[in-house]
């Protein structure tokens, strides 16, 4: 492990025997004060009926009082009424927390400034199957109507299940003993989308009844759509070191930044989510509980893009202007009869489904509570959990296009291309349509699986230092296959044949509250039935199961051990959590690869195809297996006043799609041959970390906190561009042309590098374990509530690293998604009225190190979102609400390496929700 100068830096040794030497000095004056020991001895502890507002924030409070772990949570305001629209939007209020928004709802989550893969998410102390090739949890397949709480615990022990460097999320769902009797709770609402301008329903019900805590039956039912409109500014991303020209002035700028493409993206999605969960308990005795429960969600996003397009080739360029500190294209354009080489431009009309989701997840599980004893209980769990989003093969692209020139204008707040012939409600006539390129099944198909068993005991001592002791096992079995079932279709490339504009349903597209300036009336098509006419004119797009595909299985054996210790200091109570959790985690990994043999080129002068040779089996595996020691200390310097320090190791495994053996070759492009691929060889993020906090509890629900932080992180894996050489073994000497096509006896193939040579070099995209890196930083966080029903809540944090993103092509490490955060939450609560209105800012970071498509960097700017809610108790069981999303409707931005360099601006609008929710 690298050592650092850091006045900080603890040692986990020193810290465990300074530890042991104050136990053995005040062994004998030992008592039970700790807030874990009264749990333990099943002392009397204050319950709190969490109704509204205030009572949340107090349960909140409670909650990180009494844990012997640094930890934040969020209660629901009552049976069925969580804080916010969506989960992960209230995980955001907590200090130190982020979040990554899909549609303008909340995803993923990240702490710390550690992204979604380094937090582990459990859904009642339990991992569930993903939808994505990653670990990460996304959110929005959840209804927060079904949940009751979250805790986000930042420090490690022991009993914590490893894998999350940033820290460990349990989302916590109602149970019928939660409850005396019989409850019902629902709410129906409508939800205003500003961009869409359509309304759309949500409702939920939560029925549950308790059989004097002998046997206890809960059903949660929610459906929700959302009519979506995302309008979206991009780029593929900005390529470096180009030779900017024409063939009428020759070279006018060298080693300059030109985007590789530009696309005005109108996003029409109808998202639709339904949750159901069934959940029964049964006490066959005193001692024992036994819980049985299920949970079905399914989430669909039907997507359909609109684009009008722009491809930018750096030989075709008429005249430009630059920014000669950067090298960046300032203003530029693509003219007709310029090119040498690359083909004329063409204004582009896309149509796609790519951003479509079908997302089925499934959960089971059996929970056994014994209290063997007085002194010792038992916790046994088994469940099992499946994740997939089946979308192989379906997804569509389609391309028609004018040949047209067209100027770019990067100098205002947005970038505009301005197309010749459009503008207003002005457009070139239909006639000029051609067909260009179209395909299916771009994206995969991604499936996962994880079973669990966990075994967990505690016993408790009856008196002195010593408190509890917990021990326990694990065993978790996860396999994740992803593939991809896909066609492309060339045949009408290059711009030649007339479009069948009626067949085809060619006709002006009007785009609603696009981005000002902007050309928002141009042409669009039914997608379906450009496909249709393919077929119906003998050229199909036929799509095969593609030799990329692969099946990772991952066996993770835990075994823990953690000891409480608590003593007075004076009069000052102190309490010692100490223990390690050891982890064996083995994988094997599968993969179907095919590598490419020949390029071949298409009727269009920049796009190309691969032609890959005969299937290739690949299987790999890996085994390791760490020690993760972990020490909680917490003192009670006064009542309301507690001092906390941790110092716990911790780990992120990699991705299951990281670790692929398999590579996907990307479409061939001219000077734009790129593949990705995955690592079986990668090696975990390991890292050592402490805390150190301080609490004030003031009054009856006021609250004070202030913590610093400290990770030094080995074994960082960052994803990075390399050249990779290939073999056309396709192709023959001594000219080595391509040679798998009609079309490689064309005059352009001997002048054209991509075209002929006995090797070609793509640009490859592959994880690998970086460098090591520190990271500190520090929270802060007030809650205050004043006696005239008025609240705030502040927080923020603060992160730095040793390893920041700047002008250098040359770096290859630096840290992805750190960055600051703050909120700000202003309520008001007094009889029948509650509002609130909350400020979250997530100031700008480094999303990603390497796009992905030639190595360059992506930042994301800063984003405050403003959120409003208010709600009206008609009565004791009805309450009339109403709630804003980002009701200033700010806009993410993202950039390349600089700030001129736009990436992306994508806008979601603001959703409004009016409705009535009732509990009885």
């Amino acid at each position: 492990m690298m050592t650092r100068a850091n006045p900080f830096a603890f040692k986990h040794s020193a810290v465990c025997l300074a530890v042991a030497g104050v136990l053995s000095t005040y062994s004998a004056a030992a008592q039970t004060t700790t807030a874990d020991a009264a749990k333990a001895q099943q002392t009397e502890v204050e319950v709190i009926e969490v109704r509204g507002i205030r009572s949340s924030l107090k349960a909140s409070m409670q909650d990180k009082k009494e844990s012997s772990l640094v930890s934040d949570g969020i209660a629901a305001e009552d049976l069925g009424k969580f804080p916010d629209l969506n989960v992960a939007e209230s995980l955001q209020r907590i200090t130190g927390v982020s979040i990554d928004r899909s549609g303008g709802e909340g995803q993923a989550v990240t702490i710390r400034g550690f992204g979604p893969q380094f937090n582990t998410v459990l859904v009642n102390n339990r991992q569930i199957a993903t939808d994505s090739n990653g670990r990460e949890f996304n959110f929005d397949i959840l209804a927060a109507d079904q949940i009751t709480g979250a805790d986000v615990f930042k420090s490690n022990s022991a009993r914590l299940q490893e894998g999350g460097i940033g820290g460990t999320i349990n989302v916590k769902t109602a149970r019928p003993f939660d409850y005396d009797d019989f409850r019902v709770a629902g709410s129906v609402k409508g939800m205003y989308e500003s961009l869409s301008e359509k309304t759309s329903p949500a409702a939920s019900l939560l029925v549950t009844r308790n059989w004097d805590d002998k046997f206890g039956a809960l059903l949660a039912i929610s459906h929700q759509k959302r009519d979506v409109q995302i309008n979206q500014i991009a780029t593929a991303g900005w390529r470096g070191g180009q030779t900017i020209s024409n063939k009428r002035d020759g070279v006018l700028f060298t080693n300059a930044y030109i985007p590789r493409n530009w696309d005005q993206i109108i996003d029409q999605q109808e998202r639709t989510r339904d949750n159901a969960s069934l959940v029964l308990q049964y006490a066959p005795s005193e001692d024992v509980t036994v819980t049985m429960d299920g949970l079905v969600s399914r989430f669909e996003v039907d997507s359909t893009v609109t684009d009008l397009a722009s491809w930018f080739e750096p030989d075709r360029v008429g005249s430009a202007t630059i920014d000669p500190t950067t090298g960046t294209l300032l203003t530029f354009s693509q003219d007709v009869g310029l090119h040498q080489g690359s083909g004329d431009p063409a204004t582009d009309f896309v149509s796609h489904t790519r951003n479509s989701r079908d997302i089925s997840t499934n959960a089971f599980g059996l929970n056994v509570e014994w209290k063997i004893n007085d002194q010792l209980k038992a916790n046994f769990d088994a469940s099992t959990s499946n994740a997939e989003n089946d979308r192989a093969g379906r997804d569509r692209f389609n391309v028609v296009g004018m040949i047209n020139s067209y100027a770019f204008d990067g100098t205002g707040s947005v970038p505009t291309v301005k197309h010749n012939g459009f503008g207003g409600s002005t457009l070139p006539s239909t006639s000029l349509a051609r067909m260009h390129y179209n395909e299916k099944g771009n994206q995969f198909s991604d499936e996962d699986e994880v079973t669990e068993l966990k075994a967990d005991f505690e016993y408790v001592a009856e008196k002195g230092v010593f408190q509890k002791a917990n021990f326990g096992a694990y065993r978790q079995e996860r396999e994740k296959s992803s593939f991809q079932i896909y066609g492309g279709q060339c045949f009408y490339c290059g711009y030649a044949l007339p479009a069948p504009v009626d067949t085809i349903k060619f006709q002006p597209f009007t785009a609603k509250n696009f981005f000002p300036g902007l050309i928002n009336t141009f042409y669009s098509y039914d997608g379906d039935a450009v496909v249709k006419y393919l077929a119906d004119t003998g050229h199909p797009i036929t799509t095969t199961l593609q030799n990329n595909r692969y099946t990772i299985n991952e066996d993770v054996t835990s075994l823990y051990m953690d000891f409480t210790l608590a003593y007075d200091l004076g009069d000052m109570p102190l309490t010692v959590n100490l223990g390690a959790r050891y982890a064996e985690t083995s994988v094997d990994v599968a993969a179907v690869q095919s590598f490419v043999v020949d390029i071949v080129p298409t009727a269009d002068a920049t796009l190309f195809q691969n032609v890959l040779g005969a299937a290739t089996n690949i299987n790999q595996g890996t085994k390791y297996a760490n020690l993760l020691p972990s020490l909680n200390i917490k003192l009670e310097v006064q009542d309301d006043m507690i001092v906390r320090f941790a110092s716990y190791d911790s780990l992120t495994r990699p991705t299951m799609g990281q670790m692929s053996p398999a590579t996907t070759f990307n479409e061939p492009r001219r000077q734009n041959l790129t593949a990705n691929g995955g690592n079986p060889a990668l090696k975990p993020f390991r890292a050592e970390n402490w805390d150190l906090a301080y609490e004030w509890y003031y009054q009856d629900a006021n609250m004070f906190s202030f913590t610093v932080f400290n990770k030094e992180v080995e074994d960082f894996i960052v994803t990075l561009t390399g050249q990779e050489t290939y073999n056309m073994t396709a192709r023959k000497g001594p000219s080595y042309n391509c040679v798998s096509s009609p079309l490689c006896s064309s005059s352009v193939v001997p002048t054209t590098a991509e075209l002929n040579g006995s090797s070609e070099v793509y640009t490859v995209s592959r994880p690998q374990n970086g460098e090591s890196a520190r990271i500190t930083g520090y929270e802060a966080a007030l809650t205050h509530m004043f006696d005239n029903g008025f609240g705030v809540t502040v927080n923020a944090t603060v992160v730095d690293s040793n390893l920041n993103v700047g002008a250098d092509t040359t770096q290859s490490f630096a840290l992805e998604g750190l960055g600051d955060s703050q909120n700000f939450i202003l309520f008001y609560e007094q009889g029948d009225y509650q509002a609130r209105i909350a400020f979250n800012n997530r100031e700008a970071f480094l999303r990603q190190l390497d796009n992905g498509f030639n190595g360059e960097p992506i930042n994301t700017e800063r984003f405050g979102q403003w959120d409003i809610s208010a709600s009206y108790d008609v009565n004791e069981y009805l309450t009339v609400f109403f709630e804003g999303i980002n009701i200033t409707e700010e806009e993410l931005v993202q950039t390349g390496r600089f700030k001129n360099q736009i990436y992306s601006v994508e806008d979601n609008g603001s959703r409004y929700a009016v409705g009535v929710r009732g509990a009885f």
